[in-house]
């Protein structure tokens, strides 16, 4: 029960205390992996797909406007009608450039951790399938640290309306299977919690 109390004061402070930005994505993503070749063995083939995502991000701010920011979000790409998950959950720094204003240019270096799963099939070095004990296949995962960064412009706020634009690149360092490489263009509407000065 102290735990539940626990959580509740601090999702209540995270939203007095916060914006969030409710964030929608256009995303490129790049990887090399081993698919079916025509011999039927797996064979290195590099992956380039267009997919789409969703973020929600909450900043908190710090002096001369920087801030600080969690991120959840969601990434979906298909590939030759095999999905690829990812949701990768990061703290990052976001450093106005102009630093006299709320608004401008910034840069946002993240990290944290990205949990994933494909419909691509394992393969030993050799190019033969991969199985589990019980016969199906065993499929690459896409699940690591994670890093990422962003450059963008945030814009000046109106009223309750504050949007935000910006290229990113995120690199997720996978243990056994490929690597992941996004470069997304994301565009954010701030939802406000409490009174920001």
């Amino acid at each position: 029960m102290h735990l539940n109390k626990t959580l509740s004061l601090f999702a209540l402070a995270l939203c007095l205390s916060s914006v969030s930005f409710a964030q929608i994505d256009a995303g490129r993503l790049m990887m090399k992996t081993q698919l079916p070749g025509p011999n039927g063995l797996q064979t290195w083939q590099n992956i380039s797909v267009f997919g789409f995502g969703s973020f929600l991000n909450f900043g908190f701010k710090l002096p001369q406007n920087d801030e600080v920011t969690i991120e959840g979000g969601f990434h979906f790409f298909n590939y030759d009608d095999s999905p690829i998950y990812s949701a990768p959950c990061l703290v990052s720094y976001r450093h106005l450039l102009n630093r006299d204003d709320s608004f401008g240019f910034y840069i946002e270096p993240a990290v944290g951790y990205a949990f994933g799963s494909t419909d691509i099939q394992e393969s030993e070095p050799g190019g033969q399938s991969l199985y589990t004990a019980n016969g199906q296949p065993l499929l690459q995962k896409v699940t690591g640290p994670a890093a990422a960064l962003t450059v963008g412009y945030l814009f000046q706020p109106s009223g309750w309306i504050r949007f935000n634009i910006g290229l990113r690149y995120d690199h997720t360092f996978v243990n056994g299977d490929p690597a992941t490489n996004v470069i997304s263009l994301r565009v954010s509407h701030a939802f406000l919690f409490g009174r920001r000065d």
